[in-house]
C-alpha cells in the first residue's frame, strides 16, 4: 500500500562515509511518514549536470521545508579544497540563514569536544588535522609519520557551535538553538520518530502556527 504524500521536503544532510545503514533507516522512516526526502546518498537531490555538487546540494536546501542536519566526528562529505568548509557545511550554513524549521542531531563526541574545549579555553585551531607517530622499520630504526585525526574535527564543533548558536550572549536570547546529541543510531532514530512521525505538527511549525 502506497503512502500518502504530504507533500514536505526534509532535507538530510550530507554526511555519508561510514554512515550509510543509518541514513538508509533515516530515508525508511521519513519515506514512510508521507515526507519527500532529499538526501544525496539516496540519490534524491536534484540534479542539475550544469552545475556543481556543492552548487546542487546548497541550492536543494532553499528548495525544502525542513532541515535534517547530522554533526557527526569529523569533517563532512564533499571538501572541495584543502582549508575550505565541506558540502556538509555549507548546507548548514545556507540552512541557518533561512527561516526554515531546523532539527540537529550532534555526536556525543562533538558536543563533548565543545565543552572541554570551552573549560580549557581554548579555540578550534587546538583540534589537529594530524598528528606524528614514531613506526618501527625493519631495520630495527623508527621513522615519524603524519597520522589523520581520526577521532574528531574542528568543523563539527564549528557547526555545533553554530546549532546550539554559541555567539549569541546572553544564552537566554537562543532561539531554536537545540541539538540533540547522541550515542548511538537508536538514540538517532528514536529522535527523528518522535519529532517527525506527528505531521500536522511539522506543517503548523512550517507556516507558524
Amino acid at each position: 500500500m502506497a503512502v500518502e504524500r504530504n507533500h514536505i521536503k526534509v532535507f538530510v544532510s550530507s554526511t555519508v562515509y561510514d554512515f550509510e545503514a543509518t541514513l538508509n533507516r533515516i530515508f525508511a522512516t521519513l519515506d514512510c511518514y508521507g515526507y519527500d526526502v532529499y538526501m544525496s546518498k539516496a540519490g534524491t537531490i536534484p540534479i542539475d549536470s550544469r552545475k556543481s555538487n556543492l552548487v546542487n546540494c546548497v541550492e536543494a536546501v532553499d528548495e525544502c521545508d525542513v532541515f535534517l542536519g547530522i554533526i557527526r566526528p569529523l569533517v563532512g562529505s564533499g571538501v572541495l579544497k584543502m582549508g575550505e568548509r565541506s558540502i556538509t557545511a555549507q548546507e548548514f550554513d545556507r540552512a541557518f540563514g533561512l527561516p526554515m524549521p531546523r532539527f540537529v542531531l550532534a555526536d556525543y563526541r562533538v558536543a563533548f569536544a565543545h565543552d572541554f574545549l570551552r573549560l580549557v579555553r581554548q579555540d578550534l585551531t587546538t583540534i589537529p588535522d594530524y598528528y606524528s607517530k614514531k613506526e618501527a622499520r625493519e631495520d630495527g630504526s623508527e621513522v615519524e609519520v603524519r597520522k589523520p585525526n581520526l577521532t574528531i574535527h574542528a568543523e563539527p564543533v564549528d557547526l555545533y557551535r553554530l546549532a546550539i548558536q554559541n555567539h549569541i550572549r546572553p544564552a537566554e536570547d537562543r532561539i531554536g538553538n537545540w541539538a540533540q546529541s547522541y550515542k548511538d543510531e537508536e538514540d538517532i532514530m528514536r529522535f527523528i520518530e518522535f519529532q517527525f512521525k506527528d505531521v500536522e505538527r511539522i506543517k503548523a511549525i512550517i507556516n507558524g502556527r
